[in-house]
């Protein structure tokens, strides 16, 4: 590892223990169908293949807001057991309901995943780019309601979500979530649209 990859890495790190320490004890995941909701101020760890069980059922019960900022989303039409797939209905859904759903993509998805971009589109959903292409947007983070926020390494692709090793944190916290809210209104307004 480069010196600054080892920085950034071991400044990740340092960030989850400090929100950790903030917000309180962490949840294990409970294997198999949906997952518990924590309880505010709690921490669920999402290993691998867990993330869609446990991000799902918040964007399906969203009532107000759904924020993604995701470095690469693979949409695959022709794929029906796809995760990623489920995902974007999810937030298609959402939007059809009312809710505001709004993505931020690095250029990665545009440039390897049109398809992506033109199914936001199609079902209403706001997406944009990050600020220029000399910038990379390598967060994973997913904002609902104001109150749960999972942010971690797993990209919105069929091998992230069923066959990598990924961790995320579902996090349930007010304070957690009107920050990273307020970042995701920063990239957003400096974005680029598509």
């Amino acid at each position: 590892m480069s010196r600054s990859t080892t920085s950034v890495f071991v400044a990740g790190i340092v960030v989850g223990v400090m929100i950790a320490q903030l917000i309180g004890p962490s949840l294990p995941f409970l294997g198999g169908g949906q997952a518990p909701l924590p309880a505010e101020g709690q921490v669920m760890i999402v290993e691998d293949s867990q993330y869609l069980s446990a991000v799902a059922p918040l964007i399906e019960r969203a009532n107000r807001s759904v924020y993604v900022i995701m470095f690469v989303m693979k949409y695959d039409p022709g794929d029906d057991d796809d995760p990623v797939n489920e995902l974007l209905g999810a937030l298609a859904d959402a939007a059809s309901r009312g809710v505001d759903v709004r993505v931020l993509v690095d250029e990665e998805t545009r440039d390897s995943y049109p398809q992506t971009i033109g199914f936001l589109k199609e079902h209403g959903i706001g997406v944009r780019l990050d600020k220029s292409s000399g910038v990379t947007t390598h967060a994973k983070v997913v904002i609902v309601d104001g109150e749960f926020v999972v942010v971690g390494s797993h990209n919105w692709t069929e091998s992230a979500l069923r066959y990598n090793h990924e961790v995320s944190a579902l996090i349930r916290s007010g304070k957690a979530a009107e920050e990273l809210t307020n970042y995701f209104e920063r990239l957003w307004e400096e974005g680029r649209t598509v």
